[in-house]
């Protein structure tokens, strides 16, 4: 019994007896120093920090949109550092958060700016963008590998992630411009992580101008088979979607026309990273780039024809000022104040500055200059237009616009005074949609026409009776009717 107790006992402490005298390395005075490395010593490498030149800033002006409604995965104080670099440069700028507001919006815009979209472009608001770049106007798209949204699969359950990249390309694919659903990542060179890439080639452009190096964190690849990659990274800098180098994609690119320009990045517009590296002086170059649009003037841009504070308003002698005239004419300057213009009446044609002139066709001698740079004439009963070809004087209005050098001209023609306050009315709308339009004539409806045409005067049949004559025309007397006599 007492063996059975002492087995026991030793199958209890025998495990314990031989792990301390494996792990056993004499007394703690005796033990020697284990060799750690040299903490004090360490220290993290301190990116370079640029400060621009921010007090021979041109003065730009104009409206830059920042996209609200596309799912955007951002706050705006992210990137008070670009927002501020338009302010300083008397840039305004405004969220957009109504796609139905958009193309009006658009027409008084130097740029528009999307940042991380979650929801896809719709085939109308890409047009709308398309018809913008094209006229002139900037876009900007941010990407960043680092932002994601989360959806529920219906049946599972299970969490799915959605990056940003689908929903920029809806956008970008017309300018020939693709993020992909990757990132960029560099072991070798970077910023204190492997995935904060560092850039020195860049692709010429304003965008790139007096940069060296720059950074940027959680980039995905952008490409363009006709663009200019603006940001290249070394060949050590890969993809993670194939761990390859593509030496045709890059952190950024500008579309072939030079007015859109794609970012797989966006956090090196908010703070501190805005301040490493370069980034400041590309955050600046950005804010050039966005009001620095030169758009084309057109008719499509109404009301946001001028460009100076105060628009002339010359009113043809055949025009007298009675009280219905007054009126329209004050709606007008009403509509121009909510522009932020103010309406200056004169009584001599101008030869500079914006204007609007206000006649009847009669007149049209005074006007003949604009007429022929439109490519317009006027005759007795028709006005003859290249875009839309003939159309009836009676009961519509024509609107020139001129764009030039010392100022832009819209001239505003009807055929009766009453005509003439009609077409005012319309241009108080705010909008030509209900017209005819191209890029600088307009045809509006402004009343019932009383045109008739001298064919409707005569009858024309035919005849087939076989005798060699296949049509005649003939004025035939209207058939008297029978009258009823008392009799009956």
């Amino acid at each position: 019994m007492k063996r059975q107790y002492l087995i026991a006992i030793l199958a209890l402490l025998l495990p314990a007896l031989v792990r301390g005298l494996w792990f056993y390395h004499g007394l703690p005075s005796t033990r020697p120093e284990i060799s750690t490395p040299d903490y004090a010593s360490f220290t993290r490498p301190q990116v370079a920090v640029s400060t621009p030149d921010l007090e021979n800033v041109q003065e730009l002006g104009g409206t830059v949109l920042i996209d609200g409604y596309h799912g955007n995965q951002f706050m705006l104080n992210e990137i008070d550092s670009f927002t501020n670099a338009i302010r300083l440069r008397g840039g305004t700028v405004e969220t957009v958060t109504d796609s139905t507001a958009l193309e009006l919006q658009l027409k008084s815009a130097s740029a528009f700016v999307t940042i991380s979209p979650s929801v896809t472009f719709s085939p109308y608001e890409a047009l709308l963008l398309k018809k913008f770049a094209d006229r002139g106007g900037r876009i900007l798209v941010f990407a960043d590998a680092t932002r994601i949204s989360l959806y529920y699969d219906y049946i599972s359950g299970n969490p799915i992630a959605y990056g940003d990249a689908n929903a920029a390309n809806s956008l970008l694919k017309q300018f020939d411009i693709s993020i992909n659903s990757d990132y960029l990542y560099n072991t070798k060179k970077n910023e204190g992580n492997f995935r904060n890439v560092l850039f020195d080639k860049f692709g010429k452009s304003e965008l790139t101008f007096g940069l060296s190096e720059v950074a940027l964190y959680g980039t995905r690849s952008v490409e363009s088979t006709s663009g200019l990659v603006l940001l290249q990274g070394t060949s050590s800098t890969l993809s993670s979607s194939d761990d390859a180098h593509n030496p045709n994609a890059g952190g950024a690119v500008l579309s072939a026309d030079g007015n859109v320009a794609a970012f797989g990045d966006f956090t090196f517009l908010s703070t501190p990273y805005n301040t490493y590296t370069d980034n400041a002086t590309l955050i600046q170059n950005l804010a050039d780039f966005a009001l620095s649009s030169e758009r084309t003037p057109s008719l499509t841009l109404f009301p946001y024809l001028f460009t100076q504070q105060t628009v002339q308003v010359y009113l043809a002698p055949d025009i007298e000022k009675t009280p219905e005239v007054v009126t329209a004419l004050g709606s007008l300057q009403s509509a121009m104040s909510l522009l932020n213009l103010k309406v200056e009446f004169v009584d001599k044609l101008p030869s500079s500055g914006d204007t609007i002139i206000i006649g009847l066709f009669d007149s049209t001698d005074d006007f003949d200059v604009f007429l022929k740079r439109a490519d317009v004439e006027i005759n007795d009963q028709k006005i003859d237009t290249v875009t839309f070809g003939e159309v009836v004087k009676s009961g519509n209005g024509l609107v020139l616009f001129d764009a030039g050098k010392k100022g832009n001209t819209l001239v505003l023609l009807a055929n009766t005074t009453e005509d003439a306050i009609s077409l005012l009315g319309v241009m108080g709308y705010g909008t030509l949609d209900s017209c005819l339009m191209s890029d600088n004539v307009a045809v509006c409806s402004v009343g019932y026409s009383d045109y008739s045409s001298d064919a409707y005067s005569e009858d024309t049949y035919s005849d087939s009776s076989g005798t060699g004559d296949t049509t005649t025309t003939e004025t035939v007397e209207p058939t008297p009717e029978a009258q009823p006599t008392p009799s009956g």
